[in-house]
């Protein structure tokens, strides 16, 4: 069974260009009809995975919870191929 929050957000307008403009990239990429929110969720993982492979997060608990995340968000993923 799928679960959801809904969770309002507010963005200026420099930010959701850039959200609508990485959606605009992911559906070229994935050749897919994404829409912000996939683009929202994609931008997520990204984080997650940089953090993990990118920079020493120093606490091991924090580590580990970015870690257990990105993989749950992975093997959950239900927004098509929006990964970057």
């Amino acid at each position: 069974m799928d679960s959801r929050t809904e969770i309002r957000v507010q963005f200026t307008d420099q930010e959701l260009a850039g959200l609508t403009a990485l959606a605009a990239g992911l559906r070229g990429v994935a050749e897919s009809d994404l829409s912000e929110e996939d683009a929202l969720v994609a931008a997520v993982e990204m984080a997650l995975t940089r953090l993990i492979d990118d920079f020493e997060v120093p606490d091991p608990a924090t580590r580990q919870q970015v870690q257990v995340a990105r993989d749950d968000l992975r093997a959950h993923w239900i927004r098509g191929a929006a990964g970057i």
